[in-house]
């Protein structure tokens, strides 16, 4: 058995599996047997038992059964759950810990502390791109729809004018981005077409506002701090991490939403567009392989079901379409975010991978 996944659905009563193997099989080869709490895959000689916790079965439900080339696929039904009532009483206080997604964002804990001796480096080359600066200010961006004269937490009087844009001890922070002051940066910046490259390797580091000459806005995932003196870095924010801390913050993951997630490369424009099909999906699956005949550990965990769709554009892809949540990355961030799709969709069958022009596939948010 090469991978399992099976869709849990309490409230629907339902479970939706799909398995894969390393070999096509012949069909009248497979026995799918049911028990109350234990899924039987009998393929030939071999014998694969799924132990199911906290779910249970009704043995003679078994539906929908397909065996195609090297897949099997079959829904279940389940006995409904105390914490969800029957259908004809549905109980809509549930236990959120079965529930929640956790939202919590791991790439501010990379922040450098204030008034510590740091610089940035390319991830890339390791190549120094600013002097040594202490910052004594780190302070996190005002959302888009907050008003900016907010953003200190007391009232400002006199005649000093208010500004986002960091002086040279300065660090501004967004969800995936730094806004630093052009000042601390080394030698000639390469710039082309308002974006940032590194001196040496020419990676792309961020963008440079048109209006704006003194400040630049770097990628989190692009950059690492590396403190004064030693080997330690700040900084370990990952291209993935990014990827789903964006989608967390500028969506709300309903049915129905739409999100445009662009990156700006030297020549072109990449894309990601999501549409959410689940916000909380309960996923059972294995996570090592196994050809013996054996009893299969299966690791519960939450998921985003969606549809995306990938593509490379001249121009941004941006429109008026008010049910369109956007926000800008770095590249290296949604080919991050492509990967866990794309190894996503390869849990289901062929068939169950596509719909119209989009691709299925899951985030582990």
């Amino acid at each position: 058995m090469e991978s399992i996944t099976l869709e849990l659905r309490p409230r629907l009563r339902s479970l939706n599996a799909y398995m894969s193997l390393k070999e096509s099989i012949d069909a009248s080869a497979v026995k799918v047997k049911l028990l109350e709490d234990t899924i039987e895959i009998e393929i030939g000689e071999k014998l694969f038992i799924l132990p199911l916790t906290n779910v249970r079965l009704l043995p003679t439900s078994l539906s929908s059964l397909g065996i195609t080339n090297r897949w099997i696929s079959f829904r279940i039904q389940t006995q409904p759950h105390a914490i969800y009532g029957t259908f004809e009483t549905e109980l809509i206080e549930t236990d959120n810990a079965l529930n929640d997604v956790s939202l919590t964002c791991k790439n501010t804990t990379g922040l450098p502390p204030k008034n510590v001796e740091c610089k940035l480096l390319c991830v890339c080359c390791k190549h120094e791109i600013t002097k040594s600066i202490c910052f004594q200010r780190v302070l996190p961006l005002p959302s888009s729809d907050c008003d900016p004269q907010e953003w200190f937490c007391c009232d400002h009087s006199g005649n000093e004018s208010f500004s986002l844009d960091p002086k040279g001890s300065d660090l501004f922070y967004s969800i995936n981005y730094y806004v630093l002051n052009k000042s601390i940066f080394i030698g000639e910046l390469k710039l082309r077409n308002y974006l940032v490259h590194c001196n040496r390797c020419l990676s792309v580091l961020g963008s440079t506002n048109k209006e704006n000459s003194k400040s630049l806005r770097i990628w989190n995932c692009c950059v690492e701090f590396e403190s004064f003196g030693s080997d330690s870095f700040f900084n370990k924010t990952s291209p993935l991490d990014d990827f789903l801390c964006s989608i967390k913050h500028t969506a709300e993951l309903v049915i129905g939403e739409k999100v445009l997630l662009e990156a700006q490369d030297t020549n072109s424009i990449h894309y990601v567009l999501l549409r959410p099909m689940e916000a909380k999906l309960n996923l059972l699956t294995n996570e090592k392989p196994t050809s013996n005949a054996s009893t299969l550990k299966l690791e519960s965990s939450f998921v985003v079901k969606v549809l995306y769709k990938y593509g490379e554009s001249r121009k941004t892809s941006r429109s008026n379409d008010t049910d369109i949540k956007y926000c800008e990355l770095a590249l290296p961030s949604i080919l991050a975010g492509m990967d866990q799709l794309v190894t996503s969709s390869a849990r289901f069958p062929p068939a169950y991978r596509k719909a119209e022009d989009f691709y299925i596939g899951y985030l582990r948010l």
